[in-house]
Parts: C-alpha cells; sequence; structure tokens
C-alpha cells in the first residue's frame, strides 16, 4: 500500500538517524564513550520494536480505511440476489464497481460471504458458491486481483439473522 510503503520509508529514516546518532560522538576525544554494547542493542531493540509496531498500526489503520469504505458503500446498496439465482443484477454490479475503488492501489485481502437457500442441501451450496464466484469475478473486472480474493459460501445458513440472498464482504487481516 503507498500509505505503508511511506511510514516504512519514514520509520527506516528515523531508525537510521537514531542508530547514528546513538553510535556518534561529539568529537571530543578528551572523554571516553558512554555506551556500552548492551545499550546501544537495546537502543536498537527498541527502535526495531517500535518501527515494527508503527508499520502495524499503520497497516491496521489502512485496512480498517478500505473495510469503512466498503461497509459504507454496501450499507447504500448491498450486493443482493434474486431467489435461486446467482446472476447479477445491474444495481450489484454498480456496488461492486464502488466496492472495488477502494481495493484499487493497495494489496488489501478480501473475503466474500454468500449464502443460498434451497431444500436440496447440494443445490444450495452450489449456488452460493456462484454467487460468490460471480461477485469475485465481477471484481476481477474492476482490476483486483484474484489472488486477493477468498469465496466463503454457506447453502443453507443456521443463523436467522443472514439473509441468504445477501453477500458480505469483509478485509482479511493480512
Amino acid at each position: 500500500m503507498k500509505l505503508s510503503k511511506s511510514v516504512c520509508g519514514i520509520a527506516s529514516i528515523a531508525v537510521v538517524v537514531l542508530m547514528t546518532a546513538a553510535c556518534s560522538s561529539d568529537n571530543d576525544s578528551s572523554s571516553p564513550a558512554a555506551t556500552s554494547t548492551t545499550q546501544t542493542d537495546a537502543a536498537r531493540s527498541s527502535v526495531a520494536a517500535t518501527a515494527s509496531s508503527m508499520m502495524s498500526t499503520v497497516r491496521d489503520s489502512a485496512e480498517q480505511a478500505v473495510q469503512d469504505a466498503i461497509n459504507a458503500v454496501l450499507a447504500a446498496a448491498p450486493v443482493t440476489f434474486d431467489a435461486g439465482s446467482s446472476d447479477l443484477s445491474a444495481a450489484a454490479a454498480a456496488t461492486l464497481k464502488a466496492v472495488a475503488v477502494p481495493l484499487q492501489g493497495n494489496d488489501t485481502e478480501i473475503q466474500i460471504t454468500t449464502y443460498a437457500q434451497d431444500s436440496n442441501i447440494a443445490s444450495a451450496k452450489s449456488l452460493a458458491q456462484a454467487r460468490g464466484d460471480n461477485i469475485a469475478a465481477a471484481l476481477e473486472g474492476d482490476g483486483i486481483d484474484k489472488s486477493r480474493i477468498t469465496v466463503n459460501s454457506d447453502g443453507n445458513p443456521s443463523d436467522p439473522q443472514v439473509d441468504p440472498n445477501q453477500a458480505a464482504i469483509t478485509v482479511v487481516d493480512e
């Protein structure tokens, strides 16, 4: 991600500056060096831990921003299917184009979760998978690499809160 690379660059520069400052003297040869190897190693370890933590926080923030954008799109226009169909409606296709926008220009991975209801369990599973595959194909057509997309499908979901004709899209922690 561009933001992640920028922060990584800034963190790297900060580490170099801190390490240089920790290892240099003020050219006063009359005073002995005050740092020991243990203190230098501890400083390096602390700087590395801080940089790592900073990178993790930036990555988490960037992923959260992508998820928030996806949630806003799906709240305004959920991706739904007609009962018994895996075809994307024009509205669903438009929604997926909007979902693709925050996914472009970064490497965020997503999971598409789809469901279907049918008295035949195998048919329900097959329909749910076809729905997920159609969503993945639409996102791929909008420039999202297929390697970043996972489809999770479930036929006849047991959770009564789940709409079996509506898809969910969530960011996956890397």
